[in-house]
């Protein structure tokens, strides 16, 4: 807005400088009146004007003035050699006015004009030479019709380099009675989309007033949205003392925040209300309410735009948020509400490489906090109670905390992420826990795939990474750390007879009678992660008659697996045809087959001694995610202190 009234200051420097014409023309002719707007005229106004073109007046009541090809200086530093570039300037005016004032302008027609305004490294603006634009409101003169053709206004923020560029293709301004309502008609492009606006705005006569709020209403459309303005303005030469309700809907709000350069990831269509506050810089936007797809929002932002880097605060609460409206924020697109991602990326990789738009991170300073009710996953899984608390500060975003319940359990994610370093890609600091998640809660709902929906089990975990890049894939294949994760009364022999035969699951002693699942007491695993490959250094499965011992990794950058799992009775038998299980393949196409030269090595062997247990930092690390006197602690409380040992985890990554 503060660039429209910049542009009626210098619309009103233009009228001054015809006055003063036409006052010369009194006493001289044509040549006289150019030499005199190009030499003491620019010299009063400190920047030089040129008339290229024809000059030429007829007095009357009122005095018509056209001139053509029309040039004013920017000014030293500018970027551009003019401020002001008009084939054709036609004003008439009443001559007596400019004594008695105001000044009354019947009419001012700009045709083929071009005006840039833009500030410099500093924020001092190129208009600042005009001593003849109106500083109160009772200076503005009366204007009675204004008309522009084919004419553009271009903005340079010589700060932040942003620009914002206006082409008119019609305006009109129409105020035949002073006391009477302004009507203001037009089309052209804002940055580059189809804009049209209608506007009806208060008397020119209510303008002049020093006390009286001036009255606005407004219709627009921009390149598939549309927006209604209601409400006044204290100082509308100065924009401030504003006081609006806006109503804004359509399509296309992260297009226009791109051109804007406000950072917005794609997002679907929308309706909202709110309330607009403030002048000069400081607004405020309050009682928002926002239907965004499926989602929606209510709360308020404040927005300072007099600081080097825009500064913008929010609150937000939702009763319902459907993340597949939010899929942009990961560098997809929005989909349908409940609609489930791919299941695989391009080249049969399961891990998306979809970049996520960090370039338009450091366009702006921004705490945001959030509360929602409920928030729908795009696979479906409700989220509640969540929290969110993110800042924006010189182009890094922290994340402290996101927080939320779901399936009876706990999820809590801290993060910093620097999307610009002087060496290397993005760099992203990430802290997890999950504590008590019931999976059969988590999966057990319609449009579940069957072996999901039978899993059982109460799952928590720890993880704590340092990684670089762009998208998830690049995140994941390039990660430092370590994680744990453990379970316990689980089942999931359904899906993993998706994964392995059922001759290996038997071997591993995870199946009785066929298809009967035999379930699982405790999973105890933590692992060291280094360049995306996750090395086990405690991997154990508990049941109630067979324990497995896990060694190998999982390699995240090439999306394959190495594991050796080893089962071993918990009770003494003559013979165990418990045989090793080699877990091999990607992540897409797992392959699990039985080690032969294990059951050998078992002949004869007394099994349940010798048996791996996790030490007590990892059971420690069990018992933050599953709970104190979980079956995790249960399970190993036989063994007696100083026994522990740890598995290995040397398997070459594959």
């Amino acid at each position: 807005m503060r660039r429209f009234r910049i542009a009626g200051w210098v619309l009103a420097a233009v009228v001054a400088l015809f006055a003063a014409a036409g006052l010369v023309l009194w006493i001289g002719s044509g040549p006289v009146v150019a030499w005199a707007i190009e030499h003491p005229v620019s010299a009063a106004m400190g920047r030089q004007i040129t008339l290229s073109g024809r000059l030429s007046i007829a007095w009357g009541s009122p005095t018509r003035i056209v001139a053509e090809g029309v040039r004013v200086a920017n000014a030293p530093w500018g970027t551009a050699p003019d401020m002001l570039n008009a084939r054709r300037l036609e004003i008439e005016l009443y001559p007596w006015s400019l004594v008695t004032g105001p000044t009354r302008i019947a009419l001012a027609d700009v045709e083929g004009a071009s005006l840039l305004l833009e500030t410099n490294a500093e924020g001092v603006g190129n208009w600042k030479f005009s001593n003849a634009a109106p500083k109160k409101r009772k200076h503005f003169p009366v204007l009675q019709q204004l008309v522009v053709h084919d004419s553009a206004l271009r903005w340079h923020n010589g700060r932040t380099n942003a620009r914002t560029e206006i082409d008119v293709a019609a305006l009109s301004f129409a105020a035949p009675d002073a006391r009477g309502p302004v009507k203001v008609d037009g089309e052209g492009r804002f940055q580059d989309m189809p804009a049209k606006l209608a506007a009806t705005v208060g008397p020119l006569a209510m303008l002049r007033s020093s006390t009286t709020p001036y009255p606005v209403t407004l219709h627009g459309s921009l390149s598939g949205m549309t927006l209604d303005i209601n409400g006044q303005v204290a100082e509308p030469l100065d924009f401030s003392g504003v006081d609006l309700r806006l109503s804004l809907a359509g399509e296309g709000l992260d297009a226009l925040s791109d051109k804007l350069g406000v950072p917005l990831p794609a997002l679907p269509a929308f309706r909202g209300t709110a309330k607009l506050e403030g002048g000069q810089g400081d607004w405020r936007l309050d009682a928002m309410s926002l239907k965004l797809g499926a989602s929606d929002l209510e709360g308020g932002i404040a927005i300072n735009t007099n600081t080097r880097v825009p500064r913008l605060t929010a609150n937000f609460t939702s009763s319902y948020l459907d993340l597949a409206d939010f899929m942009g924020a990961v560098g997809g697109r929005p989909t349908k509400a409940g609609m489930a991602p791919p299941s695989h990326a391009p080249g049969g990789r399961v891990i998306p490489d979809m970049p996520i738009p960090v370039h338009k991170l450091p366009d702006v300073d921004a705490q945001l906090d959030f509360y929602g009710t409920r928030i729908r996953s795009s696979g479906g899984v409700p989220l509640q109670a969540v929290t969110l608390g993110l800042s924006l500060a010189k182009g890094e975003l922290t994340l402290k905390p996101l927080r939320f319940h779901v399936a009876s359990g706990d999820l809590a994610l801290n993060g910093h992420f620097t999307p610009w370093v002087k060496e290397g890609a993005p760099r992203l600091d990430a802290d997890l826990s999950l504590s008590q998640v019931n999976l059969q809660q988590l999966f057990d709902r319609p449009g579940m795939p069957g072996p999901l929906r039978k899993t059982r089990g109460i799952l928590g975990g720890d993880m704590k990474i340092r990684t670089t890049g762009v998208s998830l894939r690049q995140f994941l294949g390039r990660m430092d750390g370590e994680a744990g994760i453990f379970m316990q009364h689980g089942e999931f022999s359904q899906l993993m007879q998706k994964l392995a035969p059922i001759d290996v699951l038997e071997t591993l002693g995870v199946l009785l009678k066929g298809d009967k699942a035999l379930p699982i007491n405790c999973l105890v695993s933590h692992f060291d992660v280094k360049d995306g490959v996750a090395t086990a250094t405690t991997l154990l499965f508990d049941t109630s008659d067979t324990e497995i011992v896990g060694s190998g990794n999982v390699n995240f950058a090439s999306e394959t697996l190495y594991l050796d799992l080893d089962p071993y009775n918990k009770t003494p038998v003559p013979l165990s045809l418990r045989t090793p299980i080699l877990a091999r393949g990607t992540f897409a196409k797992p392959q699990f087959s039985i080690n032969p030269t294990g059951l050998l090595a078992r002949l004869g062997a007394a099994v349940g001694l010798g048996i791996v247990f996790p030490p007590a930092a990892v059971l420690a690390l069990a018992d933050t995610g599953l709970g104190s006197n979980n079956a995790c602690a249960r399970a190993f409380a036989r063994h007696p202190p100083g026994s522990e040992a740890q598995s290995g985890g040397g398997a070459p990554g594959k």
